[in-house]
């Protein structure tokens, strides 16, 4: 399947707002804190990727259609982090994920740092071999919400 990596204009805010709703949604299953506030989950830092020069939201489209989404960001110390990857499961095992994250990583090369849940097995599974060609190193740490989570660090021009 060919995935097309096109950065999310304001006009599709919205439709990033409702994806990443779904998105949220499933994350809940590895964290049982988050809550929804006046019938929706809050992300702080949404408006943010239309206002600020180092965030950047990407659409992965399928056939015309938002297979997915990332929403992506250099640190302060110049490492670029996948802060949010969303793919729809209608798209997922099918190679699109795959082909999104090489891209993005290949948008930006240089040092990257990507986490998850550990307990979201399918994701840990899946970053491992979106990262497989990389020399990357992996280290367990607890998040800000005290949950058990993954780091992934790995320089992006390693090939």
């Amino acid at each position: 399947m060919r995935v097309e990596v096109l950065p999310v204009p304001i006009s599709e805010k919205g439709d990033l707002w409702a994806l990443l709703q779904d998105y949220i949604e499933e994350m809940r299953t590895y964290d049982d804190d988050i809550e929804r506030v006046d019938g929706v989950f809050q992300y702080q830092w949404f408006d943010h990727y239309w206002r600020e020069n180092h965030r950047w939201p990407f659409w992965a489209i399928v056939e015309g259609t938002h297979a997915g989404f990332a929403l992506v960001r250099r640190e302060d110390t110049g490492e670029m982090e996948m802060a949010e990857f969303y793919i729809r499961p209608n798209y997922r095992r099918d190679g699109v994920g795959l082909a999104f994250a090489r891209v993005l990583l290949s948008k930006y090369p240089g040092p990257w740092l990507i986490s998850e849940y550990r307990a979201n097995t399918a994701a840990v599974n899946f970053w491992r071999k979106v990262i497989e060609p990389y020399a990357f190193t992996e280290e367990a740490y607890i998040g800000d919400s005290g949950k058990p989570r993954l780091l992934q660090r790995l320089n992006a021009v390693d090939r």
